[in-house]
């Protein structure tokens, strides 16, 4: 019989912020002898930044499921998988009361916004629920300054727990993202089915929230040179600079368009090609020059009046359009490649730096700088363009942009 705690115990037990925010990113079930199981983890692989030679994976986990026993306030972690390489430690719920998941998912949900300290706002406790919910599943990218996890979901309300989690545990919906990829033509047409994602900036996360994992706070030291640090309850604090925030809504509109309009849908290939005809995202609605109009309508309304350049949000007042004058741009130049119509490949740009990254107007200088920028900060539209053009690089990925434009 497996490690873990009766669900019927689990109910009556207050539980700890860490556990349910471990519970709500993602619930997963395992039968074994006839017997059903609920069960978190964590699972994580050896890094390029920190070899498993510099770093013994193996010995580590022991540490880990420690640290994971005190912050869930039960001595029930256990490895089900740990090499050299790679880590995967679990924490099993025996359910002996028969509920569904789905059912299990609710309760999780509504002990969580009932807790004390999601009334009484103690960020300490909402941080190590956040802390559970993120860091167990989610990996440093140290390309774009985000920890990124993938994102599961069974039903409608699980898909809104990013936005939920947002609003209940004070982290600012700008530096949250969402990237949905199920309308990406490379999910469409099956050659990469990457799973959506829930992301989080890294410099915020790494002061404000801090790493339980020592090994994903030593990539992020050695990714970013990144020493300062303070070591607190077993938590690792970096002393970096958190990144501007602003009154961006980009995640909000972005994951309730994905619900309502995706979700709902079942994201089955043939689903996925109807919903991008019903929102005539295919070739059967252009414009003159070939170009698809209905999604470069669509990513008008839903994005933010703001320059992704030179970052004004004022140009002049628009009479047709009833706001501030932004133009859509293609990051990768449309080439009649309806492909390149995509959300994730547009961005907004004020008259001046449009016309800057036109071929023989800005200098080459300045249009990879321009690129650059928009990737660093774009990071659906990184991901496109390096998955488009085959380069993970961004500076490569920016020079090779750059030799495109028209």
């Amino acid at each position: 019989m497996l490690k873990s705690i009766k669900l019927s115990d689990f109910i009556k037990i207050p539980s700890s912020p860490f556990i349910l925010g471990a519970l709500i990113s993602r619930i997963m079930t395992f039968k074994e002898n006839d017997k059903n199981y609920f069960y978190a983890y964590t699972s994580f692989r050896a890094s390029k930044f920190v070899h498993y030679s510099q770093f013994d994976l193996v010995k580590y986990s022991k540490e880990l499921i420690k640290k994971l026993n005190f912050y869930s306030h039960y001595d029930n972690w256990t490895e089900h998988k740990v090499e050299k390489t790679s880590v995967e430690l679990r924490f099993y719920i025996l359910d002996d009361v028969g509920m569904s998941k789905k059912a299990f998912y609710k309760f999780i949900y509504q002990r969580i916004v009932s807790s004390a300290w999601i009334l009484n706002q103690s960020e300490k406790d909402m941080y190590e629920c956040m802390r559970g919910f993120m860091e167990l599943r989610g990996s440093v990218d140290t390309s774009l300054k985000l920890i990124a996890q993938d994102y599961f979901y069974d039903d409608s309300n699980e898909l809104k727990k990013a936005q939920i989690l947002t609003q209940l545990l004070n982290i600012p919906i700008s530096y949250a993202n969402f990237n949905a990829r199920d309308l990406q033509p490379q999910f469409v047409n099956g050659t990469n089915k990457r799973n959506t994602q829930f992301r989080i900036k890294l410099y915020f996360y790494a002061n404000k929230i801090g790493f339980l994992n020592d090994y994903k706070a030593k990539i992020f030291e050695t990714a970013y040179n990144e020493h300062s640090k303070d070591i607190i309850d077993g938590i690792t604090y970096f002393k970096v600079t958190l990144p501007n925030e602003n009154n961006d809504v980009t995640f909000l509109k972005y994951i309730n368009f994905f619900t309502n309009n995706i979700y709902q849908r079942q994201l089955t290939p043939q689903a996925i090609t109807q919903l991008r005809n019903e929102l005539k995202f295919n070739s059967d609605s252009t414009s003159s020059n070939g170009r698809n109009k209905a999604i470069i309508d669509l990513y008008d309304k839903i994005s933010e009046d703001k320059c992704a350049i030179c970052g004004t949000t004022q140009t002049y007042f628009s009479q047709s359009k009833g706001k501030q004058y932004f133009e859509i741009h293609h990051v990768i130049p449309y080439y009649n490649d309806n492909q390149l119509d995509n959300i994730a490949n547009l961005v907004k740009l004020c008259p001046n730096c449009h016309r800057m990254l036109k071929k023989g107007s800005g200098t080459k200088e300045e249009q990879i700088l321009a690129i650059t920028k928009i990737l660093h900060e774009h990071s659906e539209v990184y991901e496109f363009a390096s998955s488009y053009l085959g380069i993970d690089n961004i500076n490569e990925l920016a020079k090779k942009i750059q030799t495109m434009l028209g």
